[in-house]
C-alpha cells in the first residue's frame, strides 16, 4: 500500500465497547495495530497485513466475514478477511464515528442501496445514450463495492470478481443486476491476476452458456461507432471503457496525419482516427480474436479502406519499422498491464522505457504520442522519468502536452487516490 498521510480529521472516542460486541456466528474479529485505523474510519476500504494486530475466530481456508475494530476495541466497519490475498480485508461498510451506532447493513440491502446510486451517477452522466451503450456501471471501490467491476455492453453485462466476498455473492449481484437492467447475457469473471492475488479460482462464464459453434455476439455504441463484441473470447470485462474519451481525443487529432495504434484490441484508437479523416491508420495486435474484431468495426462504420490490422508483438513490430526508416505522424501505446504489483515496478518501468524509445524513434518530426499505462503501481513520477529517460536516449526533450485519465463512469474515492490507475498522456519530441 502507498505511503498514506490521514488528514486532519476528528474521530470521537469513547471508552472501548469491546465487552459489549457481539460478534456473530461464522464472522471474525480483526483489531487493528496501535495507530493505523485514523484511514479507515474516514472511508478507506483496503487493510493490509501490516495494519492488522491480531484476528479472532473462526477464519477458515477461504477467509470470512470480518468486524475490524481499532486498537480501543471500537468496531469501525465490517468487511471480509482474506488470509492468503493482497488486500487482507476489503471494507464494505465504515461506522465514520463512535457517535454512530454499530449497525451495519445486511449485504443484501447495502448491495441494492449503492446499485440504485451507481445507475443514477451514470444516468446523470447520460449513460446509457444515443451515441454510446456501453459504459461502467460499477467501478469497484469508487461506487463503494470493493472488489465487484461491472461494465455494460449493450445489451449484455460484463461482471468482474475480484474478491472472496463479491464471488461467493455472485448469484445475489446477477440477481439484482438482472432485476435493475434485464440483460440477454451475462459475462462472468475472475481475471488471472485476481486469482493469484486474491486466491480465488479464475473463470469466464456465460449465462446463459454458448451452445458448440455460438459466438455469442452483441452490438455496441462508443461515441456513434458501432463494434461486434464476441462475448465468448473477450479480455477483461470487454471493451476497455475507461480509454473512451481518450480514443474521441486523439482520434480529433489525427485528421490527414498517418496513425499507428499499438495494442489496438477492437480499434477503437484507430477507428476514431479514421473518421476523423486520417489518411491511414495501422493497427497492431498478438490477439487474433481482438483483430477480428478491430477489421470488423472497420466494416460496420465503413472505413476498413483506410486500415491496416496487423498480428504482431508491437515491440517487434517497431523495432522493424524503425530499421525501415517508417515513420507515422500519430502513435498512441496502450499496453497491458506491466506491473501487477510492486515488485514488479522495476522490470514494468524498462519494458514501458523500451517501448517508448521504440515508438518516439519512429515519430514523424512534429508528431504527437499518445502514451498509456493501466497500472496502478507505476505513479505519475515514475511514469514522467521514465518518459524523460526514453527521450534522453534519443538526444530530445520529451514535452507534455496534456495528460488524461479514466472518464467520470470509473469514480475512485479521494482517501484511496490509488484508484486512479490511469495515464494517458500526450507528449510531443523537442
Amino acid at each position: 500500500m502507498p505511503a498514506y498521510a490521514a488528514p486532519s480529521v476528528h474521530v470521537t472516542e469513547r471508552a472501548p465497547e469491546q465487552s459489549g460486541l457481539v460478534i456473530p456466528h461464522g464472522t471474525v474479529k480483526v483489531t487493528l495495530a496501535r495507530g493505523k485505523s485514523k484511514p479507515f474510519w474516514i472511508g478507506h476500504p483496503w487493510v493490509f497485513s501490516g495494519a492488522i494486530d491480531k484476528v479472532e475466530g473462526p477464519v477458515g481456508v477461504f477467509g470470512a466475514p470480518a468486524i475490524v475494530v481499532d486498537e480501543r476495541g471500537n468496531p469501525l466497519g465490517t468487511g471480509w478477511y482474506a488470509p492468503e490475498a493482497q488486500i487482507a480485508v476489503r471494507l464494505l461498510w465504515h461506522r465514520r464515528t463512535t457517535d454512530l451506532p454499530f449497525e451495519p447493513p445486511s449485504f443484501e440491502n447495502l448491495l441494492a442501496e449503492r446499485l440504485t446510486e451507481a445507475l443514477r451517477l451514470r444516468a446523470s452522466l447520460g449513460f446509457p445514450g444515443d451515441k454510446t451503450n456501453v459504459y461502467r456501471l460499477v467501478n469497484a471501490e469508487g461506487d463503494l463495492l470493493p472488489g465487484l467491476v461491472v461494465d455494460r455492453l449493450g445489451s449484455a453485462l460484463s461482471i468482474q470478481f475480484g474478491s472472496r466476498q463479491m464471488l461467493d455473492a455472485r448469484e445475489t449481484i446477477v440477481r439484482a443486476l438482472s432485476r435493475e437492467l434485464k440483460p440477454t447475457r451475462i459475462v462472468a469473471s475472475v481475471s488471472e491476476t485476481s486469482s493469484r492475488l486474491e486466491g480465488i479460482p479464475s473463470m469466464h462464464e456465460l449465462e446463459p452458456e454458448a451452445q458448440p459453434g455460438e459466438r455469442a455476439e452483441v452490438d455496441i455504441l462508443e461515441d456513434g461507432l458501432r463494434y461486434r463484441i464476441d462475448l465468448t473470447s473477450i479480455q477483461k470485462t470487454g471493451f476497455y471503457v475507461d480509454q473512451r474519451e481518450n480514443r474521441a481525443r486523439f482520434g480529433a487529432l489525427s485528421a490527414g496525419r498517418s496513425m499507428l495504434d499499438a495494442y489496438c484490441h477492437y480499434g477503437g484508437f484507430g477507428l476514431q482516427a479514421a473518421r476523423a479523416g486520417a489518411s491511414n491508420v495501422t493497427q497492431v495486435d498478438t490477439s487474433n480474436p481482438a483483430l477480428e474484431g478491430a477489421r470488423e468495426a472497420a466494416r460496420l462504420n465503413g472505413l476498413d479502406g483506410r486500415i491496416e490490422a496487423l498480428n504482431a508483438d508491437a515491440i517487434v513490430y517497431l523495432k522493424e519499422q524503425q530499421a525501415a526508416g517508417r515513420t507515422w505522424d500519430r502513435i498512441v501505446i496502450d499496453p497491458p498491464k506491466f506491473a501487477q504489483g510492486r515488485s514488479h515496478l522495476e522490470d514494468a518501468l524498462q519494458k514501458y522505457a523500451r517501448l517508448n524509445t521504440l515508438a518516439m524513434a519512429t515519430l514523424a518530426p512534429g508528431g504527437l504520442l499518445l502514451t498509456c499505462s493501466c497500472s496502478r503501481h507505476v505513479g505519475e513520477e515514475e511514469f514522467g522519468r521514465m518518459l524523460t529517460e526514453s527521450g534522453h536516449r534519443l538526444r530530445k526533450s520529451v514535452r507534455v502536452l496534456e495528460r488524461w485519465g479514466q472518464p467520470a463512469d470509473h469514480p475512485t474515492v479521494s482517501v484511496a487516490p490509488e484508484g486512479r490507475y490511469l495515464k494517458a498522456w500526450l507528449v510531443a519530441l523537442g
